[in-house]
């Protein structure tokens, strides 16, 4: 059995984030658009200060609406196109401008990945000093339909105008979203029964948000309830999930949660390997299916793992990474932050009958923790942090002769900040990658091997 390591301080807390600033116009002003930037922002050097566009595309001349000012750079949005790219499209969903889920419909994946390549290599070659980078091909979604797991939020305080989708672009309002055509079509095809089943509820005040999730067994509907639902709600929340045959559960935050209907709460993803991972709805979990399986798969084969090898999998989650990689090497120390998911990734392990894996729960932003790892020159380390990055980890890496360092990115803002100390300590980029996660989106994901010279 793989042993439980509890953390010292518990819990990591996470950053606070920063409220952003008023979206109030400033200004109108016509802009000569030259590049994109990683977010997908259309880049105007022309104009003083640079001046950063949502919805803009390269090539273009449009009217932007100037929202935040600084010295050096100023922000804000497309109102009108002047001049269009012959790259631009008609957004495929109606909602594509209130709803702040897709940012980026108003263009093609490919071209949007291509463009976002290029401002990502123009970045990292100039904050280290490279020549090249040497890219690869990127792991591209399917188009659209792509998304296994969401969370719907909900606007009840007037009952007669209830509304169950996401928040619009900007805001903290909620738009009414009945279709979307982004998620699974199991999902999506349930969208129009959320919707009537809420309308009719006795009190739907009482509904924090809806998490849904495709697994391999089960859609599975989580409520998050905030105070006592009557009976009725109850019983019309369970003849939904008969209906439908959804694994139905109630989460009440710190009192628990209960399962409503459905005979076994037990859900799996695939990963690679043939192996699974053990989850619930309000795990962390890849929302796209497709491009995790072939990023876990990359990770194996850029890693090169033999038998002998020894494998630190840190930020491991539920094993996404570590199942697989233990099916092929000698053994892996994964590690991570949160309690629940190491106990559950053990018991899911040792289900598989994967037996080699060291589940330690450890803070990985404490330096001493991480300057206690057991890391010698065979090791071979595997890094897939949350969007804040992790600095503590390369820096005590940077002192280390590890033979290959994995760096999976949600955020390339920190991975660019994170390799610093690697590169100047002796380390090489040998592959690069970017990851189509989550298409029409603002987000992109990176993965990066770097190997001593």
């Amino acid at each position: 059995m793989a042993s439980i390591y509890q953390p010292k301080r518990g819990k990591p807390r996470r950053q606070k984030q920063r409220k952003s600033g008023s979206d109030t116009t400033l200004v109108t002003v016509s802009a000569s658009i030259d590049t994109w930037d990683a977010r997908g922002r259309g880049v105007s050097r022309s104009h003083q200060p640079v001046l950063f566009a949502d919805g803009a595309l390269p090539g273009e001349s449009c009217r932007v609406a100037i929202t935040k000012q600084k010295k050096q750079v100023c922000e804000g949005h497309v109102v009108s196109v002047e001049q269009a790219s012959v790259h631009r499209l008609e957004p495929f969903c109606p909602l594509a401008k209130q709803c702040g889920g897709c940012a980026l419909q108003h263009v093609a994946p490919e071209q949007a990945l291509e463009w976002r390549q290029q401002a990502l290599d123009s970045q990292l070659r100039r904050h280290h000093k490279l020549d090249t980078l040497p890219w690869q091909a990127p792991i591209v979604s399917t188009h659209p339909g792509y998304r296994r797991k969401t969370r719907l939020a909900i606007d009840a305080r007037d009952k007669n105008n209830i509304k169950l989708g996401f928040r619009s672009a900007g805001t903290k309002a909620i738009i009414d979203v009945p279709q979307c055509p982004v998620l699974t079509a199991p999902l999506n095809g349930l969208l129009p029964s959320l919707h009537k089943l809420v309308r009719q509820l006795k009190r739907p005040e009482v509904l924090g948000h809806i998490s849904l999730l495709e697994s391999a067994e089960a859609i599975a509907v989580t409520c998050r309830v905030t105070q006592s639902m009557p009976q009725q709600d109850i019983d019309a929340w369970t003849s939904f999930a008969e209906r439908h045959n959804v694994l139905l559960r109630a989460d009440y935050g710190d009192k628990g949660s209960e399962t409503l209907w459905g005979t076994d709460d037990s859900l799996t993803c695939e990963t690679a390997g043939g192996c699974y991972v053990s989850v619930t709805t309000e795990d962390f979990v890849q929302v796209n299916h497709n491009v995790n399986l072939a990023m876990v798969q990359q990770a194996l084969d850029w890693l090169n793992l033999q038998p002998n090898d020894q494998v630190l999998d840190l930020y491991c989650g539920l094993g996404n990474f570590s199942l697989p990689i233990a099916k092929v090497v000698n053994n892996v120390t994964a590690v991570e932050g949160i309690a629940t998911m190491v106990q559950r990734a053990d018991t899911s392990a040792q289900q598989q009958g994967i037996n080699n894996i060291e589940w330690r729960c450890e803070d990985l932003s404490d330096n001493d923790v991480v300057s206690a790892l057991a890391i010698d020159n065979n090791t071979k380390v595997l890094l897939d942090p949350s969007r804040e990055g992790a600095h503590t980890v390369c820096e005590q890496l940077a002192k280390r002769k590890v033979q290959a360092i994995l760096y999976v990115s949600c955020n390339p803002a920190t991975l660019d900040r994170d390799i610093a100390p690697l590169l100047a300590a002796g380390y090489d980029i040998t592959n690069v990658a970017l990851m189509e996660m989550f298409p029409y989106t603002q987000h992109v994901e990176m993965m990066m091997l770097l190997t001593r010279k």
